[in-house]
């Protein structure tokens, strides 16, 4: 409407009473914030996960354990990232029913407003490895891997990013990609689990903005056990704005679109198939499918440098020598950490999924000792990337609402955590040994 000069427009007032009646389910408060609560400068509220007896039979409870993490012995060592697969209002319904699955927050893609749903003390049912889950925060953000370049905005990126630097520094978390990782970097507990495991955020995921974000660009990378940068570690690192390899879905070919990956071939040859896990393709290659996570390494991921051929660099990735391109450097950076080997005379050692305790660990408690199952097999003559030695242990929490039958059960054996391939694992520290960084 125009108005001239001289004529003037009133308008009555009138309230106006926005309809809340969805929401009413939701049980929502709004979080006020101090030092101990959360990050500053983001829109976070708390809306409890459903903690619930199911029926009377023992141990049908949920959706998450209690736990007083860290001062019960269990160690918060990752925080992991989700995408929901659903909307951000179905991920909290989700969690406020009965489920058996929660995890700590949830983040919106539209502006990045953040709930908190289970205590970071306690222990949410979100990664698929129990291990995992008893010493790991996990982060829902709103979304859809195949259409995750859509939903994966710059509110939630920086919204997600001062929350976990908020935790990581809460609970010394290391800003690194061993420690702040995809839930598609989650291994199973054993062969047929490591199949079924999750693969998000998956390709469209900008691990490097938001490593940026989180002030630990790849670029600069740095780690404490690191003796000299010419250690032939190298940390992928590809364009993401650039990078548009070609991937498919459902038998339907994709838009190529920003991705974090490389593909990884059996020889320096875009000609040469794909590699291939060998529980996931046991008589087959590796497919350009956007979920095939095994002949794909991902930004901020380090591996051990075996070969070069022109444009084309070799690395250790899941018991095999694996190809990609690589002109200049274009696709690395120069990566660090320590490195280790099958121990000598071992034609191969046992991986596994999780850092669980010898069998003789429970006895102190009289509860069964969990199974430890290798999930691969490690060549001798490889070499990996690995973390820092850690005590094993398992979280033992059974029954509804009873705290005093939780156990932290602490054992002898020590691990290393390496990237195997797309996903990280275990080894036994008595399988292996560390390598010089200059015995090449």
């Amino acid at each position: 409407m125009h108005l001239f000069s001289d004529e003037t427009l009133r308008l009555s007032a009138k309230n106006v009473k926005p309809d809340k009646s969805s929401l009413a389910h939701l049980h929502l408060q709004k979080h006020k914030h101090s030092s101990a609560d959360g990050p500053k400068g983001v829109d976070m509220q708390n809306v409890p996960a459903l903690y619930k007896a199911f029926s009377d039979a023992d141990g049908d409870y949920g959706n998450y354990d209690l736990a007083n993490r860290p001062y019960d012995g269990q160690k918060i060592r990752y925080i992991i990232i989700h995408d929901s697969e659903v909307s951000y209002e179905g991920t909290m319904n989700t969690f406020l029913q009965q489920n058996y699955v929660s995890s700590h927050y949830v983040i919106r893609s539209s502006d990045g407003q953040i709930t908190k749903m289970v205590d970071p003390k306690d222990v949410a049912w979100h990664a698929g490895n129990w291990y995992i889950n008893s010493h790991s925060i996990g982060i829902e953000h709103e979304g859809y891997a195949v259409e995750g370049s859509t939903w994966y905005s710059e509110p939630m990126y920086r919204a997600s990013a001062k929350l976990v630097k908020f935790l990581a520094k809460k609970y010394d978390i290391p800003l690194d990609r061993e420690h702040i990782i995809g839930h598609e970097e989650v291994p199973g507990l054993s062969p047929s689990r490591q199949v079924g495991m999750h693969w998000d955020p998956a390709a469209y995921w900008d691990w490097a903005h938001y490593f940026d974000l989180l002030g630990a660009p790849f670029s600069k990378k740095t780690h404490a056990l690191n003796l000299k940068k010419n250690n032939g570690i190298i940390t992928i690192n590809p364009d993401y704005k650039t990078n548009k390899p070609e991937t498919s879905y459902n038998n339907q070919p994709l838009e190529p679109k920003s991705s974090n990956f490389v593909y990884l071939y059996t020889e320096p040859s875009f000609n040469a198939p794909l590699i291939s896990d060998p529980l996931l393709h046991p008589n087959g290659s590796g497919t350009n499918v956007l979920n095939d996570w095994s002949d794909k390494a991902v930004a901020g991921r380090s591996y051990y440098k075996v070969d070069q051929m022109k444009d084309w660099t070799a690395i250790d990735f899941g018991g095999q020598k694996a190809w990609f391109y690589n002109p200049k450097g274009v696709n690395t950076v120069k990566g660090s950490g320590l490195m280790i080997t099958a121990k000598k005379g071992a034609a191969s050692v046992p991986v596994y999924g999780s850092a669980y305790p010898e069998a003789s660990a429970y006895e102190k408690f009289s509860i069964p000792a969990v199974e430890i199952t290798p999930i691969y097999s490690m060549p001798a003559g490889q070499i990996y990337v690995a973390e820092k030695a850690t005590c094993s242990d398992y979280y033992y929490a059974k029954l509804f609402n009873k705290p005093e039958t939780d156990h932290v059960v602490s054992g002898e054996d020590q691990y290393y955590q390496i990237s195997y391939n797309h996903r990280i694992a275990f080894v036994k520290k008595s399988d292996v040994r560390i390598m010089h960084p200059f015995f090449h």
